[in-house]
């Protein structure tokens, strides 16, 4: 395994120097690549780059338990988008092969049931001609590393789920959050909806981009924007919705409303943030449903930007901070480069709190990606503490330990050199 630590020092008001490092390791394992071509704003493309971790609607794309480490990541091979699972670091297996395919998209989630089953499963994508099926997998003993097909084309029956969520530890039975693509007339639009066991139900006509979290009280919160009149560059508005992982059948707005499903896409009982009315965009990046008894809020992690154009405008990563319906705490960390550079929580190894952020950088190019910055929270404000050069993508939080994270590293420039990445702060 490649290693390298990057550190730097950084003084604080006091004067004292604070010793947080970012260590980044390197693993030598090649990831995806992926350009959208088909969309140009003045000649640039609407996002382009690292991809073996696309995208934030895709959680957890790693995940630690009772000392196992997983992560999956893709690569393209030869025209094909190949799955990855890797197991403690070093055990790569692959997983699935989708034949002619580069769109990561279709990329995968990992996470762990309470039996120590590993789950791997790939998100459909698209509709009509251009649809894929999803697929799951399931490891044949726990914590192991040989997969059995569970659903999936052509084989296992057709699995329409996109941007899928899991949440198998804090649940009695299978749990996810998942997206579905249908059409309304001639639109296409996106659905919110939640899987209990096999038995899906629709949570909200036309919410979309959804990230959701539950915790050891059994908590689950799912918060997601929506499209105004269908149009897929729009992204406006934050929504909450909770219920229980052990039995999210019933659903309630932050005042604790019973909801009526499925809701409307912009239904004002679920609103938190009205960034339509500001004529502004909504790019959902994390969530944190932290634990009640230690006085803890549900934290959302999202850019705001005032273009869906990367050559144009300006976006500021921000933090929500939800106590309650009355107490709602918007902080802004730092301005950024792109729609769709990396932002994520990092908590102490329960999730139980917030105890900081990664966040790309401003790197002054219209491409996502750049260094990382390392933010505390304070309790009285984000801090910036310590900052990793590098063109650093797609960094996504270990679920189930603490100031773990993963990504992907690499340039616009040499596609072909993309690396699946880890990353530590200490």
């Amino acid at each position: 395994m490649k290693h390298s630590i990057f550190a730097m020092a950084a003084l604080m008001s006091s004067g004292q120097v604070l010793a947080t490092n970012i260590d980044v390791y390197d693993s030598g394992y090649q990831s995806s690549y992926f350009c959208l071509d088909q969309q140009l704003y003045n000649g640039v493309p609407k996002y382009c780059g690292a991809t073996g971790t696309y995208t934030y609607k895709h959680i957890p794309v790693a995940v630690e338990k009772n000392s196992n480490h997983f992560e999956v990541f893709s690569n393209n091979e030869n025209g094909n988008l190949v799955t990855y699972l890797v197991k403690n670091y070093n055990e790569k297996v692959k997983v699935h092969t989708e034949y002619n395919w580069n769109d990561p998209h279709t990329n995968a989630v990992v996470d762990v049931d309470k039996d120590g089953y590993v789950y791997v499963q790939l998100s459909s994508r698209g509709l009509g001609h251009k649809y894929r099926s999803g697929h799951l997998y399931k490891s044949t003993a726990p914590y192991g590393t040989d997969f059995q097909k569970l659903k999936g084309a052509p084989n296992h029956g057709d699995f329409n789920q996109s941007y899928p969520q899991l949440h198998l530890d804090h649940s009695a039975n299978r749990l996810a959050i998942f997206t579905r693509y249908e059409y309304v007339g001639t639109s296409s639009v996106r659905t919110l909806w939640v899987d209990n066991n096999g038995t899906e139900r629709k949570l909200v006509e036309g919410g979309h981009y959804a990230v959701s979290d539950t915790n050891d009280d059994g908590e689950f919160y799912v918060a997601y924007n929506y499209h105004p009149n269908f149009n897929l560059d729009r992204r406006a508005n934050i929504h909450v919705i909770r219920s229980n992982s052990f039995n999210p059948t019933v659903w309630y707005n932050i005042k604790g409303e019973k909801l009526t499903l499925p809701l409307l896409e912009n239904d004002p009982r679920t609103l938190v943030y009205n960034s339509e009315a500001k004529g502004t965009y909504i790019y959902m990046k994390d969530i944190v449903a932290e634990e009640k008894g230690t006085a803890g809020g549900v934290r959302i992690l999202f850019t705001e930007s005032t273009s869906f154009d990367p050559t144009k405008g300006s976006r500021y990563v921000k933090d929500m901070n939800i106590k309650s319906a009355n107490n709602i705490q918007i902080n802004t960390l730092t301005a950024t480069n792109h729609n769709y550079s990396a932002a994520t929580y990092l908590t102490d190894k329960w999730g139980w709190h917030v105890q900081g952020a990664l966040v790309n950088g401003n790197n002054g190019k219209p491409y996502f990606g750049g260094d990382i910055n390392y933010f505390s929270d304070t309790r009285t404000g984000w801090k910036l503490d310590n900052t990793t050069k590098g063109n650093f993508t797609y960094i996504r939080k270990v679920r189930g330990s603490g100031y773990k994270a993963v990504g992907s590293k690499g340039t616009v420039d040499l596609p072909s050199n993309n690396t699946q990445v880890r990353i530590e702060v200490k």
